[in-house]
């Protein structure tokens, strides 16, 4: 089987996502396409030993991640240390929440890298606290905390809030993206934070879904959903190309092979 160079941005992608969603791969390679043939695609390139597939049973989505040919293809390429997914994690919803993150950053103007907090260690990081993601866009970096409301309001203010309120040695942030998954947890976790610098930035994962990042995160602009607190991003803090190397961003996927 012939891989397109648009194909091998998917393998890349699935060696620092680990796991995608058939959703999240048509989302980011084939919206064009309709669904069965997003489908249809993945499906050959599962059968072909690129992808290993995992589906609970037919009323849940599929699953992907890499295969022996994948990583064997990515290791051509120069990637090392890529270990093949036996199965899928227990906090499978959490790392796809991430995922859906690393989506829209990838497609946003500017992008320039993106880390979950499974890869951090393997850039250096060495604070207390891990972040669930961290990227840039242009010039400017942010955190991500994703939150499925499994954390006490207490603790995620006033250990994770404060945190990122003292500040990060070394780590200049722009801003915080706080993600909930659901609208009423939003508003409770933007009401707990009480913003009033402007740094911390309050949406929901549907809404990443569907209209990708706040857009005051991508330009001068407010908020085009629920802030933290209102007002405009004015800090443009970044990180030098020498702290946070390049990450393995990824373009289109063709449907065809």
């Amino acid at each position: 089987m012939r891989l397109t160079s648009r194909c091998r941005e998917l393998l890349r992608l699935l060696g620092a996502a680990r796991w995608l969603t058939t959703g999240q791969v048509r989302r980011r390679f084939f919206a064009a396409a309709s669904v069965n043939a997003a489908r249809r695609r993945l499906r050959k390139l599962a059968g072909n030993g690129y992808l290993r597939k995992h589906q609970e049973n037919r009323m849940q989505e599929a699953i992907f991640a890499l295969g022996a040919k994948g990583r064997a293809a990515l290791a051509r390429e120069g990637a090392a240390g890529i270990t093949l997914e036996r199965k899928p994690p227990k906090q499978m919803e959490h790392l796809a929440g991430i995922n859906d993150i690393r989506i829209a950053a990838e497609t946003a103007p500017g992008f320039a890298y993106f880390f979950a907090a499974w890869e951090l260690p393997g850039i250096g990081w060495k604070f207390p606290m891990v972040p669930d993601a961290v990227f840039r866009i242009g010039e400017r970096t942010f955190a991500v905390e994703y939150d499925r409301g499994l954390e006490g309001l207490r603790y995620f203010v006033g250990s994770k809030i404060a945190w990122y309120r003292e500040g990060v040695p070394g780590l200049p942030l722009t801003g915080v993206l706080v993600v909930a998954d659901r609208e009423t947890r939003m508003r409770t976790l933007a009401a707990a934070i009480g913003d009033g610098s402007g740094r911390f930035f309050c949406t929901t994962l549907p809404s990443i879904r569907r209209d990708g990042l706040p857009e005051a995160m991508t330009r001068d602009a407010g908020l085009a959903g629920e802030p933290c607190s209102p007002g405009l991003l004015r800090r443009e803090n970044s990180l030098t190309a020498a702290e946070i190397p390049e990450s393995t961003g990824c373009g289109e996927c063709a449907a065809g092979s």
